[in-house]
């Protein structure tokens, strides 16, 4: 699946800012999930595993960050709380109550900040990486992790976005990848907003300690590395890999991931 459409419901929904959209697959009344993907990209990142989860009983719904694929930017510079109020925006502007959030790098950070300041709406929290980096980690980041480029009238800028693409990953398959160029190119060539509110945000994981919460990514995740700390930060979240997974685990293994994600999304609605 190229481009930004897939086959999924789609739609936008009105928010102070302009209009967000989503995807949404699944029955009205089942457990929700409400997926954040990472930056730069959109929700077309979670195509192939929304309809799995509908088949498992769960009604899945993945929203575009604001400024990322087809939802409108918003007015100004945002940080962190900031996209965590606009997640919440986006729930009610849906009629979204309760929900279990998976958050995906950036959106885990977002996701985190979410169920903090709303820990009633969350039945659970799924980190799908979760890069909590040290003072030191972010200062670099924010100096030299997204560069941005300058659109050519030769077109060597799209080299310059494929290429950042494979040096990340190495192993990506090519639709994924043709995908990853549109939406690098639909944000522009400054693609780093969301990614700059990451490096100068703290994840406040203590205030996280009763939220039921699951570490679901490939073991060749960029953000596995982080293991250790961040289970360090969250005892009592189980860990779970899916063998062989990168940072696309879900599109590269649907059906491992969605059988998870649909286990642990039932059982915190029960809770």
């Amino acid at each position: 699946m190229t481009g930004l459409k897939g086959r999924s419901t789609r739609g936008y929904v009105s928010v102070p800012w302009g209009q967000a959209h989503y995807r949404v697959a699944g029955d009205d009344g089942a457990p929700t999930v409400l997926l954040l993907h990472q930056s730069p990209l959109s929700s077309a990142t979670y195509e192939p595993v929304l309809p799995l989860l509908a088949a498992r009983g769960v009604r899945a719904v993945a929203v575009d960050t604001p400024g990322y694929g087809m939802s409108d930017a918003p007015p100004s510079v945002w940080s962190i709380p900031e996209y965590a109020h606009a997640a919440w925006t986006f729930a009610d502007a849906l009629g979204l109550d309760r929900v279990t959030l998976l958050g995906q790098h950036t959106g885990a950070v977002v996701a985190a900040e979410a169920a903090r300041r709303a820990p009633g709406r969350v039945a659970g929290l799924v980190f799908q990486g979760l890069p909590l980096y040290s003072d030191d980690e972010r200062a670099e980041k924010m100096r030299s992790w997204a560069p941005g480029y300058s659109p050519a009238e030769d077109g060597s800028h799209l080299a310059q976005v494929w290429g950042r693409i494979h040096d990340l990953y190495p192993d990506i398959g090519l639709e994924s990848a043709d995908r990853q160029v549109v939406e690098y190119l639909s944000v522009g060539a400054d693609y780093a907003p969301a990614y700059r509110a990451v490096f100068g945000h703290e994840v406040d994981t203590a205030a996280l300690a009763s939220v039921p919460t699951l570490l679901l990514h490939g073991d060749r995740d960029l953000v596995a590395r982080m293991d250790e700390v961040v289970t360090a930060a969250f005892p009592h979240a189980r860990l779970h890999h899916v063998r062989g997974g990168t940072d696309f685990a879900h599109e590269e293994f649907p059906e491992a991931f969605a059988e998870e994600l649909a286990t642990f999304v039932r059982s915190s609605a029960q809770a």
